[in-house]
């Protein structure tokens, strides 16, 4: 399952609301995860991001809004990764930290930093297909921490932005130009920044290396978590429509029972919980793919399109047919 922290579908929900955004349209998205908010080491199935960002693009007219969100973004809101960010030396140690925690925040893709002569290439790959809501974010709030969080005002100019997206509508492309502040590409092969070699060394306004040491102790513990859990989910894919015990997965994917328990405790998860996130994220993929409660019901396992009928009122408060509804707004 591709996931993304609490933290950020928190800032987002928050976000939206700030917006003058109806808080029970946000919340019947939401369903039942609604009540995980609050719960720091919750994680968020990425449909849920991506429903709560298409409603604010449809609602507000904005398909920039994910530019306005990340740039209303704090480090502090990347959790683990924002506290180790904020203490580095550089932009340099803050990316390396990135390449190696981002997982912590999303699994859905990567970031990747080249050099090319006088110039680096910072990009991010997803490893499925998404709106570009998440690239945008990702991009305004790695630009706005430049920005703000360097010594003396450091010049963090651009190069060049390369955008996988569309050309954006009239209105949209100008709060592109303001953001970046440099040509845009957009319909290219790559989500890419370019700038400077000379800015990967801008220092920091709060370089900590004894606070950093203590917080990137916490690393191992908090990747292997997540390695874990995604595995598991993998595995939960494989097997659906036959729902599979934590047994059998223990020996599919040859670790312990107890191992694999004492991970899922530690993110307040159970494997009956995974495999209901799991059903829930498949059954709003589904469904608005266009598949009948009948089809959806009989690919996810279900006894009957009752019992589907029953669980999805109980994920999103809502039936089938009102939620595709409000989706398509």
């Amino acid at each position: 399952m591709f996931y993304i922290s609490c933290q950020i579908i928190r800032s987002l929900v928050f976000f939206l609301e700030r917006q003058g955004m109806c808080s029970k349209q946000i919340e019947a998205l939401l369903g039942e995860r609604l009540k995980d908010l609050d719960d720091v080491s919750a994680r968020f199935p990425i449909a849920d991001y991506e429903s709560l960002m298409h409603y604010g693009d449809k609602i507000l007219q904005q398909e920039h809004i994910g530019l306005e969100f990340g740039n209303s973004l704090k480090a502090q809101n990347w959790g683990l990764l924002g506290h180790v960010a904020l203490v580095s030396k550089n932009l340099e140690k803050a990316l390396e930290h990135a390449q190696r925690l981002s997982k912590t925040i999303r699994n859905i893709g990567h970031i990747e930093l080249v050099s090319e002569d006088e110039f680096c290439r910072l990009s991010w790959h997803a490893q499925s297909n998404i709106q570009h809501y998440m690239v945008d974010e990702l991009f305004s709030s790695w630009l706005s921490f430049a920005k703000h969080c360097c010594q003396n005002h450091a010049d963090v100019s651009l190069e060049k932005v390369q955008l996988t997206r569309p050309t954006p509508t009239p209105e949209s492309l100008t709060v592109y130009k303001q953001v970046f502040n440099c040509p845009i590409e957009f319909s290219a092969n790559s989500n890419s920044l370019i700038f400077s070699k000379s800015i990967l060394k801008c220092r920091l306004q709060s370089p900590n290396p004894e606070l950093e040491n203590i917080l990137l102790s916490q690393v191992d513990t908090a990747v292997s978590q997540h390695d874990y859990a995604s595995q598991l989910v993998t595995f939960i894919n494989t097997q659906l429509p036959h729902i599979p015990t934590l047994e059998q997965a223990s020996i599919q994917l040859n670790i312990k029972k107890r191992t694999l328990q004492r991970h899922l405790s530690n993110q307040q998860l159970s494997f009956s919980k995974l495999i209901d996130q799991q059903r829930k994220l498949l059954a709003k993929e589904m469904l608005l793919k266009g598949l009948s409660a009948l089809e959806i019901s009989n690919k996810l396992g279900f006894s009957e399109q009752s019992a589907l009928q029953r669980a999805f009122k109980r994920w999103y408060k809502t039936t089938p047919k009102k939620f595709l509804a409000l989706y398509t707004i």
